[in-house]
């Protein structure tokens, strides 16, 4: 068993907790030791970095590192610690929506909630359009809020960057199909 990971970039980055795992990766809130703040370390997981998980973890980077908006998660670097690729992030407090949803009494969210997130998250994807980028996985657990309740769109592991290379074959669909537009699940 690996020793537990404590810090990233030769002790920059002091390990606080781990915030959760998904498929793609192990995310740590960590205090950046140089610039004084907490962050978001995304460390992606080694079964996932064959050629193709590097090239969609380099598009993730360049997707979000190019969406300087108030809406979208910002990237403040990256690096690898081991051979271990990782992205630092922001630091979201308020968590993400579908954390918040399981976490309600009822299970979802009250409509002025879900007007505002809504309306950040298009904004997202306006910006996101405009920058010829395509999130393709847009859902409540890529949905993030600030302390102060802002929705920011994250997790562009999934993103076109039109004109780029596609690392998607012809009839192969991706995004989760739960949230998926029905002319895209079908294939259309």
């Amino acid at each position: 068993m690996a020793s537990p990971i404590t810090s990233f970039q030769n002790g920059r980055y002091q390990v606080l907790r781990k915030l959760g795992e998904g498929g793609k990766g192990v995310v740590f809130l960590c205090q950046d030791t140089v610039l004084r703040r907490q962050v978001a370390i995304k460390l992606i997981k080694e079964e996932v970095l064959d050629e193709e998980g590097l090239l969609r973890f380099q598009r993730e980077v360049q997707a979000m590192a190019s969406l300087v908006h108030p809406n979208v998660v910002t990237v403040f670097d990256i690096g690898q610690e081991e051979g271990r690729h990782f992205l630092v992030l922001e630091f979201m407090e308020g968590g993400d929506v579908e954390q918040i949803v399981a976490a309600s009494l009822n299970k979802r969210l009250d409509a002025a909630a879900t007007v505002r997130i809504s309306k950040e998250v298009v904004r997202a994807l306006e910006h996101a359009h405009r920058h010829n980028i395509l999130h393709r996985d847009v859902k409540p657990g890529n949905i993030w809020l600030t302390q102060g309740g802002q929705a920011k769109l994250g997790d562009f592991g999934l993103a076109y960057l039109g004109g780029g290379p596609r690392l998607t074959r012809a009839g192969m669909m991706v995004g989760s199909i739960a949230y998926m537009a029905p002319e895209v699940a079908l294939g259309r």
